[in-house]
């Protein structure tokens, strides 16, 4: 019988310990933020399209001759072309007089805005208009990323001090992390002709308007939570 009691008073005793044990767990004092960054950077690759067409001069102009004017005009900007351009497509396009007119696209990287302008009134010159940008991005992304999640976590910490320093507390070690990650992508123009070079033949020179040489900054932005210890005590 004296067994029985003593098992039966251990038994209420665990009972009693148990619930107590996992309510002083959930009374841990925590704050609980969010953070936030964002960054805005200048793009470094810049990606033309260069399509070389004999239907633009009627087949007047071989794509041969085209080809050989587009070459000489990027190499005199000190352009690598090996390097920076690539081809797209090649296709010819068939008339009801059963004449095969040939279509050449080109994409070339450059590396700002101004060297972008260059091209455009370079290959103006050498009557080759059909050049437009496609995309804009930046080639240390990954690197501008990883600065915008530190500057994130960086702002739920001092929110959480400001927070705590308000009620005449402080924060301990952080005990919880969530990355809500965003991905930047490049930047693609819809209106392809934003930089086209201004036909100074056919536009009054009073009525010439500078082109528009800057493209839109990539934006990357970062949100954390956080939870911190708080502590009672400044």
């Amino acid at each position: 019988m004296k067994k029985m009691i003593l098992l039966a008073t251990a038994m209420l005793f665990m009972s009693l310990a148990i619930p107590a044990t996992a309510q002083t767990e959930k009374m841990t004092p925590y704050v609980s933020v969010n953070g936030n960054s964002e960054i805005k950077v200048s793009p470094d690759e810049i990606f033309l399209s260069i399509t070389l067409d004999e239907s633009d001069t009627k087949g007047k102009v071989s794509l041969e001759e085209q080809r050989k004017n587009m070459f000489q005009a990027l190499k005199r900007l000190n352009i690598d072309v090996e390097k920076q351009l690539t081809v797209i497509d090649m296709s010819s396009n068939y008339f009801r007089r059963k004449s095969s007119l040939a279509v050449t696209q080109y994409e070339l990287k450059v590396g700002s805005a101004t060297e972008a302008r260059e091209v455009f009134e370079a290959l103006d010159a050498v009557k080759i208009s059909n050049v437009d940008v496609v995309r804009a991005q930046c080639s240390k992304i990954e690197e501008y990323r990883t600065e915008a999640r530190k500057a994130a976590i960086r702002d739920a910490k001092a929110k959480a001090a400001e927070l705590a320093e308000a009620i005449g507390q402080s924060i301990g070690s952080c005990i919880e992390i969530n990355d809500y990650t965003t991905t930047s992508r490049p930047v693609f123009y819809a209106n392809k002709t934003v930089m086209r070079a201004a036909n100074m033949d056919s536009v009054a020179e009073e009525a010439y308007v500078e082109p528009d040489v800057e493209f839109k900054q990539i934006t990357i932005t970062y949100n954390v939570s956080a939870r911190f210890l708080l502590n009672t005590g400044m």
